[in-house]
């Protein structure tokens, strides 16, 4: 007999989904029923076998009512992956606009510095295979890389639906949770209420956190297996694109980033990745699909923590330089202001606030980046904010 676990999986999430948190509500439940209502001749009868399947077909219905339930939560889950580390990026880059520091650390809690990249690959590959039937929007890009692990990858599924069933059991259970409080809201004793209300956003983190697993391991194994296979890898490179690149655009962005003092300005230096003796302005490659703004704020948090947005409009200038490879380099710096404290992803380089006159000291291996600090000191200066 072959094991397939697809089917096995089914019906774990049944168990995980359903009937474990619909008997957790039953079993808390029976302590609310009135007592006369079980000196009844009916309940009386309920011992033995036949109380087990009274408990079992309760568990059932009420899990069934419980998952309903706990499909709302789906779109708290989808708001707040709205809200991820590149939709942040965005958001400051275009609009000046920060995200209040409360939102920003429970999104950070679950999708930490998640930018949504797996999924707009996925999607990528969604919109080719299925835009040849007219049917790319018919599907959202978790449901087409489950159905296209069911045909492909059915061992790949499994891991998939591991994690789903654990996010549907915390869902459900953030649902007994709620129930349970509205019960014991007004009863002794009041602990047990303190204990569902402590329990409500520890089980509603683990329920968003398995949510997020279960969707990135889909788009994973479908990347995963697209890249790996001759065949599929050029659906890969064709969803992508190859669009050659414009000569003369910015390969890199980065900023001049300052912070008013009540004496004057500071900007912001970090340390060179190659040589963290020397002290750099925070700068980084431009990707695929992405704006020079949109990178200077990227890189900016990425390097140092700091949140800053572009002041003005233009860019202020370009650096040009060879790496050691060769290559060029065509940097465009932004003008950039201060407005927060995140988490950076590069933790081992340290940053330090510094006057102009010593920012440009720290700069003076490199005369183009010293010539554009004092350029952006002069215009804030200009501008009355220095």
């Amino acid at each position: 007999m072959n094991f397939e676990p697809e089917k096995f999986f089914v019906g774990l999430m049944d168990f995980f989904s359903i009937l474990l948190p619909g008997g957790v509500l039953t079993f808390l439940l029976m302590g609310e029923v009135p007592a006369k209502i079980w000196t009844t001749s009916a309940f009386k009868q309920l011992t033995g076998a036949n109380g087990v399947a009274a408990f079992l077909v309760a568990s059932y219905l009420l899990g069934h009512l419980i998952f309903l339930l706990g499909s709302w939560l789906d779109e708290l889950y989808d708001v707040a992956r709205r809200y991820t580390l590149n939709t942040q990026i965005e958001l400051l880059s275009r609009r000046g606009t920060l995200l209040p520091w409360p939102f920003r650390a429970a999104i950070w809690g679950i999708f930490k510095q998640e930018r949504n990249l797996a999924v707009n690959c996925a999607r990528d590959l969604r919109n080719r295979q299925l835009g040849t039937v007219g049917a790319a929007a018919a599907v959202n890009t978790f449901q087409w890389s489950k159905a296209w692990l069911t045909e492909n990858k059915p061992k790949s599924l499994a891991v998939v639906q591991r994690f789903e069933a654990d996010s549907k059991f915390f869902r459900c259970f953030v649902v007994v949770l709620l129930i349970k409080i509205g019960t014991w809201s007004f009863r002794r004793p009041w602990h047990l209420t303190g204990i569902a209300i402590g329990l409500l956003p520890l089980a509603m983190w683990r329920y968003m956190e398995q949510r997020f697993k279960a969707t990135n391991q889909a788009y994973w194994s479908v990347l995963t297996a697209f890249a790996s296979e001759p065949g599929l890898h050029d659906d890969v490179q064709a969803a992508r694109g190859s669009a050659a690149p414009v000569v003369g655009a910015p390969t890199h962005a980065g900023g001049i980033v300052f912070r008013r003092r009540k004496d004057g300005v500071e900007f912001l230096l970090v340390e060179a990745s190659r040589n963290p003796a020397e002290w750099v302005l925070p700068k980084g490659h431009i990707e695929k699909g992405e704006q020079p703004r949109d990178t200077a704020v990227r890189e900016v948090h990425e390097e140092t923590g700091v949140w800053a947005r572009i002041h003005g409009d233009e860019p202020l200038g370009a650096v040009w330089f060879k790496q050691e490879d060769e290559t060029e380099v065509t940097v465009q710096f932004f003008v950039m202001e201060c407005v927060g404290r995140g988490t950076k992803a590069d933790a081992g380089r340290r940053h330090e606030w510094l006057r102009p006159d010593a920012a440009a000291e720290r700069l003076s291996n490199f005369a183009e980046t010293k010539r554009l600090v004092q350029k952006a000191t002069a215009r804030l200066e200009s501008q009355g904010k220095a």
